[in-house]
């Protein structure tokens, strides 16, 4: 009888530990897992109803790295509601919280939040996101499923990497890189990117997960560190990256989520002067890789700089039309990564000159780099001028099955699928 409680207990907490992870990764409400709490009055009362505002709401994480305010409303409102309906008696906390989560107030703010994801090893991520799926013409200040997906893949593949040099194509804010530093025991990993604002964030966000003592459960002297915003400069620029994503395009409900057969890289944002004029300040401020230099040393070119407290991770910009082959040769890597980088017909030029300069490099003992790609299947047209354009210039690809665990919470249904690309016919 005690085993079968003890159990009982053990499953109990597993479905609360699964409801807190999505929460924490702000899955779309509508479609977290519910059905795996069991809403009946004796199942849910005042001590898991308290249990689940410790993971979520209440919990150090949460408190640390808040999800969008509009998300943790709809959250609460949500639990309330199914408590209701099974007649639960709803304990004087849970009203609490929510009318706490109410008084407060919507600014501009909530269009950056912080979305958290749960590793194997149980480690977190933190990563500061905006609630926009494309603004700034640009789809690198969100995460997208592909890049879980490839951090899925990676670490049930782990000894690919271990010891390896990793350079990662069009990065975003960071997933997938975090991941592998975290999981995969790399020699180096090089985030790269285009764009200033994701580059800007992605440094933060770096910087928040690599810090020498991360310790989460600390909410009051150390809150505000992860922000990493230590001069009046990031504080103006974070300030403006907020006020410009606010101006841009139409932020989704709570209960929202744009189908990826809507993502393409024509999305519009409004032309006013005010957007405009931020813009261009944004524009000058981070002209150049703009990093702490407390916390990152940049090499003499401006435009890669390397984490003073594990010097495996460097972030740098990078044109994918870039000719500086000297550069790239410094930058040579065993694996190139990317997600998410074929989605529309205008990039692909870029992508597979870089693809193809990068493969080329020799590594020694005649052998050549590797790159894995990951792709959200959104329009059959742009795929196939993909593969036709791979052909053309002599890149060999193979479709690698897919990870058989997944431990992050996407849509499974989305198509994914993940390229293996070398140079040249594969041995």
């Amino acid at each position: 009888m005690a085993t079968s409680t003890s159990q009982s207990s053990v499953v109990s907490e597993q479905i609360l530990n699964e409801l807190a992870t999505q929460f924490m990764e702000m899955v779309p409400i509508r479609k977290m897992k519910w059905r795996s709490l069991s809403f009946g009055s004796e199942q849910v009362g005042p001590d898991v109803q308290k249990k689940v505002l410790s993971l979520t709401i209440q919990s150090p994480i949460c408190q640390r790295f808040p999800p969008s305010l509009s998300y943790r409303k709809f959250f609460m409102k949500q639990l309330l509601h199914k408590l209701e309906d099974c007649d639960a008696e709803v304990c004087d906390e849970v009203y609490e919280s929510y009318a706490e989560l109410l008084q407060l107030r919507e600014e501009e703010d909530d269009t950056l939040c912080y979305k958290t994801y749960t590793l194997p090893s149980g480690q977190t991520i933190s990563l500061q996101e905006s609630v926009l799926l494309i603004s700034q013409g640009t789809t690198g200040l969100s995460t997208w499923e592909a890049a879980e997906h490839l951090a899925e893949w990676s670490c049930e593949n782990s000894h690919l990497f271990k010891n390896r040099r990793v350079l990662e194509l069009g990065c975003g804010l960071g997933l997938t890189g975090i991941t592998l530093c975290r999981e995969c025991s790399v020699q180096s990993y090089t985030f790269t990117d285009c764009h200033s604002q994701v580059l800007y964030l992605l440094s933060k966000n770096i910087e928040c997960n690599f810090q020498k003592h991360r310790n989460v459960s600390s909410t009051n002297e150390q809150k505000n560190t992860c922000n990493s915003v230590n001069s009046e400069k990031d504080i103006n620029i974070m300030r403006r990256i907020r006020r410009q994503i606010s101006l841009t395009a139409e932020t989704l409900s709570p209960d929202q989520e744009m189908e990826v057969s809507d993502i393409s890289l024509t999305a519009l944002t409004p032309t006013d002067s005010l957007r405009e004029s931020i813009e261009e300040e944004l524009s000058k401020e981070l002209a150049d890789l703009h990093l702490s230099c407390k916390k990152w040393e940049k090499e003499e070119t401006g435009i890669l700089g390397r984490l003073k407290t594990d010097d495996r991770i460097a972030v740098a910009r990078l044109n994918w039309e870039s000719k500086d082959s000297l550069l790239l040769e410094k930058w040579k890597s065993d694996i190139i990564l990317a997600a998410d980088v074929v989605y529309d017909k205008s990039v692909l030029p870029g992508l597979i000159s870089i693809l193809k300069k990068l493969l080329s490099m020799d590594l020694g003992n005649g052998e050549k780099p590797t790159a894995y790609i990951a792709s959200t299947i959104r329009n059959e047209d742009t795929r196939d001028q993909f593969f036709i354009m791979m052909n053309k210039e002599d890149l060999s690809y193979e479709l690698i099955d897919p990870p058989t665990k997944g431990f992050f919470h996407y849509e499974k249904i989305i198509p994914l699928e993940i390229l293996k690309v070398v140079m040249g016919n594969p041995k």
